[in-house]
């Protein structure tokens, strides 16, 4: 066990180098110059050079890549050009609300769309199980701004039952915490829940087709035991690993959802520094995504140790 943990955690290395790597080139060899927008249209073709040698976008290639790559292996992920602050204060101030919205999406995610997977399997064929699969095709078809003004026409304009936008902090009070991501959890969870249920769906149907299935039913277990312990535990593995996906893919549902609903997150961050060309917020965001992304493959990869035997063996 501690051989595959190692090896697993040896394999983020080369994965987080050539992150980084692909990540500078391409924001340095995508066209605009931050120099000039920091500069303004009125600025003379000097003072966007002065602007340039400060920044040290003047430099070779090179020379800003061993540079970002020294402040990087030291914990720097360098200054943000346009605000002019520490790029790792900026996303701590930024990562609660995307961390908070996060967490509400994949947990009410998972215990919708389980559940549902389960049920539409064991009614295979009935009307339950073909709204199941209605349901996931709309998820997966509607785009998630559309289903978030959706939400804030219906909800928030019209019945006025929950704020529209903004964000606020748990330490302020739970309920308000709570009311202002109940709209974009339900909107950020759509297809989540659609991805879910349909993996569920058909792990639990390949499985309740097995032999200890119908000894187990034999011997008089009741239908809930059978479905949960005997039928969902043999069928997880492929809907933990539908569940790491899904969180993974987290990462670009954040972005549309914090703009719709003017969460001040991590998204809402990015987008900011993409129209300002701010090459070291861009950079930092997308390091801390990737990094994130990897430790949940890995913790994928530790939950098949419980759900697979043969993982241990």
């Amino acid at each position: 066990m501690l051989r595959f943990v190692a090896g697993r955690l040896a394999a983020t290395l080369p994965v987080m180098g050539v992150v980084a790597v692909v990540v500078f080139a391409l924001l340095r060899l995508a066209p605009g110059d931050p120099a000039a927008i920091l500069a303004g249209d009125a600025a003379t073709p000097e003072q966007i050079a002065a602007i340039r040698a400060r920044l040290g976008l003047d430099e070779p290639m090179l020379q800003q890549f061993g540079s970002w790559i020294w402040r990087l292996v030291h914990g720097d992920l360098g200054t943000s050009i346009l605000s002019n602050q520490p790029v790792t204060r900026l996303i701590g101030e930024r990562i609660e609300p995307t961390l908070a919205l996060a967490t509400t999406t994949i947990l009410f995610a998972v215990l919708v769309a389980v559940p549902l997977g389960v049920v539409a399997a064991w009614r295979h064929g009935t009307w339950i199980d073909r709204g199941v699969m209605a349901f996931s095709v709309l998820g997966f078809s509607v785009p998630v701004f559309v289903l978030g003004y959706l939400w804030i026409f219906g909800l928030a304009m019209n019945l006025r039952l929950l704020p529209v936008q903004g964000y606020v902090s748990i330490t302020q009070g739970f309920l308000p915490f709570i009311e202002r991501l109940v709209l974009p959890t339900l909107t950020l969870s759509a297809i989540y829940i659609a991805l879910i249920a349909r993996t569920t769906r058909a792990s639990v149907l390949d499985v309740l087709g097995e032999d200890y299935i119908r000894t187990a039913r034999a011997k008089g277990v009741r239908e809930s035991r059978v479905l949960s312990r005997h039928a969902l535990r043999n069928a997880a593995v492929p809907v933990i690993s539908v569940i790491g996906i899904g969180i993974a893919l987290l990462i670009s549902g954040v972005v549309v959802t914090e703009s719709v609903f003017n969460l001040p997150g991590l998204g809402r961050l990015t987008v900011d520094a993409v129209l300002a060309r701010d090459y070291p917020v861009i950079q930092g965001v997308i390091l801390l995504f990737s990094g994130l992304y990897v430790l949940i493959n890995l913790a994928i990869d530790l939950t098949y140790l419980f759900f697979d035997p043969r993982i241990r063996y």
